[in-house]
């Protein structure tokens, strides 16, 4: 089962970073900050807004990514049987600024977990 849900910086997907935040949380940081995610040797790495980099405190729960190792095109974190892919958005202008646009799938049912 699962829900195609964007998730960004605004009230309306709080639950999907917050959902993130508890069960794949980073080093520094939260999802809600990240402008793009990239691999780096079997790693998950996350650029935060203010040029930063982080990575899970669990490296062992990023699964796979599909795409190019500087800009994945689909990446999967698995945690206790709950599984999630994160689409990656590319930043693009709107109003004045940079806001990246990223999906988050759930693969299996948050119940389940």
């Amino acid at each position: 089962m699962g829900m195609n849900q964007q998730f960004r910086t605004t009230a309306s997907w709080d639950q999907a970073i917050d959902l993130l935040d508890y069960r794949f949380p980073l080093t520094e940081g939260s999802h809600a900050s990240v402008t793009s995610y990239l691999t780096y040797f079997d790693h998950l790495v996350a650029i935060q807004s203010d040029g930063t980099t982080t990575g899970l405190v669990h490296p062992s729960q990023f699964v796979e990514a599909s795409g190019v190792e500087d800009a994945p095109s689909c990446i999967r974190l698995e945690h206790e049987g709950l599984q999630v892919e994160i689409e990656p958005g590319r930043t693009h202008g709107g109003s004045g600024q940079d806001v990246p646009e990223h999906r988050m799938q759930l693969l299996t049912d948050i119940a389940a977990a």
